[in-house]
């Protein structure tokens, strides 16, 4: 019985000093939080492009995805047209287009299964620290804030991106979500490691 607790308190310890070293480490006002959260989701769009570019033939996924779009295009013009011919031929490759789509999907869905959960917990652990809030009454934004647009926006674009108030230092400004910063860095650098990599093919 003792032994248990004992091990508690130590697993207790540990994720508390761990807690308070990352805290200690992680800067929470910009423009530093917004390079660190930036400088975060690069080297995990590295990660997960190393991954995929590992698991994934380049140059099957090339020659498949170019077959796909050579087919899609072909559905489009026998959509605005009334050659039987066309449609014909279009009928004929339904099979092999879908064999092709199937191929493609799971391409890229075996290196998502392998990155997928270590990657949404690495976001949830950095997340817990870019808390940040808005007094109604004075408009004064508190906390961990992860980044800092210097002008009003639009809060609303669908959904919650941010809001708009006053920062120390900073007067009226845009705060976004964490989640928009860091997934905003993490499509637009994935994008661009991913078409470095031959990944996302012409």
């Amino acid at each position: 019985m003792f032994i248990i607790q004992d091990i508690e308190f130590l697993l207790f310890n540990l994720i508390t000093q761990g807690n308070d070293l990352l805290q200690s480490l992680i800067p929470t006002t910009p423009p530093f939080s917004s390079i660190f959260i930036l400088i975060i989701s690069f080297f995990v769009s590295l990660f997960s492009t190393g991954i995929s570019k590992l698991m994934i033939d380049t140059e099957k996924l090339t020659r498949l995805t170019r077959e796909s779009k050579k087919y899609n295009k072909m559905r489009m013009q026998m959509l605005k047209t009334t050659d039987t011919k066309l449609k014909l031929k279009y009928e004929r490759s339904a099979d092999r287009m879908k064999k092709v789509q199937s191929e493609l999907s799971t391409m890229r869905l075996k290196p998502l299964m392998i990155t997928f959960i270590p990657l949404m917990i690495f976001f949830f652990v950095f997340s817990s620290f870019f808390q940040w809030g808005i007094d109604p009454t004075t408009d004064i934004i508190t906390g961990n804030i992860p980044a800092i647009i210097p002008f009003p926006l639009p809060e609303n674009i669908l959904f919650a991106i941010g809001k708009n108030g006053i920062v120390e230092g900073w007067g009226n400004v845009f705060v976004p979500q964490y989640i928009w910063w860091y997934f905003g860095g993490s499509i637009t650098f994935g994008s661009i490691l991913q078409k470095l990599a031959g990944l996302q093919p012409d």
